[in-house]
């Protein structure tokens, strides 16, 4: 992504979460979940992206002042150099880096090293540099919910006048209306990852196991420019709809339907989305759930725009899939926003309790899946942009059930 898009998205964020801060009566707000570091810094930090345990790296944004982050001195080059955030201070861990090849001074090294990550050296370096912002009395939000007990407990030790306020809604109420580039991000993980789902489908056929076809799609798009990873991927075979990380030993078989849920992700955005396909011709059983779903599917994508209440969406796509077929069918919600959680499904969701109305710059998943022992597994997902005038499907092709094996 261009380096004036990232700019922007940094303003933009610091000035949303200051806004939010200043309503909340928030002296400082501190990221320590990787998606939120991610999203103020538009750079992950690794370690605490891959462990999620909070402490191991963090941003804080006083409501007045500099922003500044606080990681392991292993990782900052790459995310002080990718990243938007203009002050950092590291501290040592495990791994030694020598600087013998870079010229002047040597720095003087530890003569001993920690056995793996220090809260003391990071809640103490956090502590330090609230201090040093005068914000060591001050309120401060957080992720309560995601810090781990011994986080805790050390950062009540550290600095025990802050009074710690629940900062999740702050950073979601923030996150919920995407920038321009997260909308970029979103639009070309969606984009790739739906040519990369209809060529491996184009190649497959009855009698491939479910382990060729999950090989094929997982490197066919970590083989895509601008892709980071896969944060899930699950495809199911005939009968077995249960999602499972490791392939299972069954064949498509003539009659089966495959189905593909997965999220590519562009720098931490992941982009969820679905598609069901058929290994030649459908049932009437196959056929009438489909139609079913997907005239409930239909229903809700053209209703949504800003304005709309996604407690309206959820039950006009639940009043037409009940007519059109499935009168017992039932869900907590039809689709959720998408963008940097680990979890996928971010707030706002299209539940019967959302009252918030949408807004431009929301991004959202809808699905109407359907699973059945002794079926299988239908399901059709859409990541759709709230626009100014209406909506913008980020996922192109229409909804059906696709044959394997045709051009894609």
């Amino acid at each position: 992504m261009s380096e004036p898009l990232r700019r922007a998205h940094y303003e933009r964020v610091v000035e949303r979460l200051r806004s939010r801060m200043g309503e909340a009566e928030m002296d400082a707000l501190i990221a320590f979940r990787g998606d939120n570091f991610t999203y103020v810094n538009t750079a992950a930090s690794p370690f605490l992206s891959q462990s999620g345990f909070a402490g191991i790296a963090m941003i804080v944004l006083p409501r007045e002042g500099d922003v500044f982050a606080i990681c392991p001195d292993f990782e900052r080059p790459a995310v002080e150099s990718e990243g938007m955030v203009p002050a950092w201070y590291d501290y040592p861990v495990w791994i030694y880096i020598d600087d013998q090849f870079v010229g002047g001074a040597r720095t003087k090294k530890e003569s001993e090293k920690d056995e793996f990550f220090s809260l003391g050296s990071s809640i103490g370096l956090l502590a330090d540099r609230l201090q040093a912002a005068g914000l060591d009395r001050g309120r401060i939000g957080v992720e309560r919910m995601s810090i781990q007990v011994p986080v805790w407990e050390a950062l009540r030790e550290a600095v025990p006048h802050v009074d710690f306020l629940d900062g999740s809604q702050v950073f979601y109420e923030a996150r919920a209306v995407k920038t321009p580039y997260e909308i970029a991000c979103l639009r070309h993980a969606s984009q790739v990852q739906e040519n990369v789902v209809f060529e491996t489908m184009a190649e497959t056929r009855v009698g491939d196991a479910h382990a060729e076809v999950m090989s094929r799609l997982r490197s066919k798009a970590l083989a895509e420019k601008g892709i980071d990873a896969i944060r899930f991927m699950y495809v199911s075979v005939g009968p077995l709809f249960a999602p499972t990380v490791s392939p299972y030993d069954a064949n498509i078989r003539e009659g089966d339907l495959v189905k593909y849920d997965g999220a590519l992700v562009v720098r931490g955005y992941g982009a969820d989305a679905a598609w069901t396909f058929i290994a030649g011709e459908p049932s009437p059983d196959q056929e009438r759930v489909n139609e079913a779903l997907l005239a409930g599917h239909r229903a809700a994508v053209e209703m949504m725009g800003p304005g709309v209440l996604p407690k309206d969406v959820f039950n006009r796509a639940m009043e037409v899939v009940r007519r059109q077929g499935l009168p017992d069918y039932v869900r907590g919600h039809v689709g959720h926003s998408v963008g940097l959680d680990r979890t996928i499904e971010e707030p706002p969701l299209l539940s019967p309790v959302s009252e918030e109305p949408m807004r431009p710059g929301n991004v959202f998943c809808v699905e109407l899946p359907y699973y059945a022992h002794g079926f299988g597994s239908i399901q059709n997902e859409d990541i759709v942009l709230i626009t100014e005038d209406g909506r913008e499907l980020l996922t192109g092709r229409e909804k059906r059930l696709y044959p394997i094996g045709a051009p894609a």
